[in-house]
């Protein structure tokens, strides 16, 4: 019953975007925001933000929720809240709280991309939360919710430890053999909304996540990188500190070996890193100190590593596309077959780290 509501939900809200040939902007209610919560009662509430413009050139946003398991009903009550069609022609995020995404979200994105009017570029979201009340809140950073989170999302895939990722991202690793697909996971934290990580899910529930630091890791492993930030613990004798690595150049490779039938995989991760804070008691005069920092980088980031991939593994989630490595080696694979295999394959990481010295003192 709950799918089938989410199916009719987001339904009602492609029929209320209607495929116009010509639209004229003062006659429609342009979407930027849709969120999606799943109920105690087991009743879907659908949010839609959509901006008004004002006269005096300042802008505000404004929101429509419906609550119910049934479109005919969620119809009737959008249509006496809006005075416009509403439009999903500049939709630019959706958004799943945690409960919702856990039950599956493949109705609702399949709907998005049948839609002539969403690019595949649109933006897909966990929220850790309710998603009302994150697109419902005043935020400092900007007026409208949509464009503070496809803002923070895009600045995040190019400077920080956020992969790509986006609507046609999403589907290619779903209906792809041998790869699983993986969201950006956000809350609301007092007047800002904080990206938490990364959302994992096993085909198209969510599962389970990684933090902001570990999608340092997976991000290396994932598509290669030369974005992103690593904080360092180090120690010297009884002083303790962190150190800031940016990640310039960060490669992986994989090789894929059969024994008896069973694949292994041999992951080389190479990372250059620039030196961006460290503890001013460390004194990087002495090449034995930046010596200290690679070494402890290499054991962390290593470490980092092999813990998203066995918690991959545990978790039967395969983002990484271990399962398309293979494929792609080898004809006749079975997939269902890797699929018994995977939470048992051999997979060994070595890690090279080389760090250069550069930015401030902490």
């Amino acid at each position: 019953m709950i799918k089938s509501g989410r199916i009719l939900l987001f339904s009602l809200l492609l029929l209320l975007a209607g495929c116009v040939p010509k639209q004229i902007i003062d006659e429609v209610q342009l979407i930027h925001s849709i969120g999606f919560d799943e109920l105690p009662d087991e009743n879907i509430k659908g949010t839609i933000t959509y901006p008004i413009f004002n006269p005096d050139g300042n802008v505000r946003v404004e929101t429509l929720t419906a609550v119910s398991h049934t479109s005919r009903f969620i119809r009737s009550k959008l249509n006496t809240q809006s005075p416009k069609t509403l439009t999903t022609g500049q939709l630019r995020v959706v958004l799943f709280n945690d409960r919702f995404a856990e039950n599956g979200v493949l109705e609702i994105v399949n709907s998005l991309y049948r839609d002539p009017n969403v690019g595949n570029r649109l933006y897909l979201a966990v929220v850790n939360g309710s998603t009302h009340k994150l697109l419902t809140s005043n935020y400092t950073a900007a007026p409208l919710p949509s464009m503070y989170i496809t803002d923070m999302l895009e600045q995040n895939i190019s400077t920080e430890n956020l992969p790509r990722t986006n609507l046609h991202v999403f589907l290619y690793s779903y209906y792809g053999e041998g790869i699983d697909p993986f969201l950006p996971i956000i809350k609301s934290r007092n007047k800002a909304i904080e990206l938490e990580g990364v959302a994992l899910f096993r085909g198209d529930n969510y599962v389970g996540k990684l933090d902001h630091r570990q999608s340092f890791a997976f991000k290396v492993l994932l598509e290669g990188s030369k974005t992103g930030h690593y904080e360092v613990e180090v120690k010297q004798g009884k002083r303790k500190g962190h150190a800031v690595v940016r990640n310039i150049k960060g490669t992986t490779t994989y090789k894929v070996k059969k024994v008896n039938g069973v694949p292994q995989f041999d992951v080389k991760m190479k990372i250059l890193g620039e030196l961006h804070e460290y503890p001013h008691w460390l004194n990087l005069e002495e090449p034995s100190n930046i010596a200290l920092i690679e070494k402890t980088f290499k054991k962390q980031v290593h470490g980092e590593a092999n813990t998203i991939i066995k918690k991959f593994q545990r978790l039967k989630v395969d983002p990484l596309g271990f399962g398309d490595q293979v494929r792609r080696r080898e004809k006749g694979w079975d997939y269902k077959e890797f699929q018994k295999q995977y939470a048992d394959i051999k997979i060994n990481v070595t890690t090279e780290v080389e760090v250069v010295e550069s930015g401030v003192i902490e």
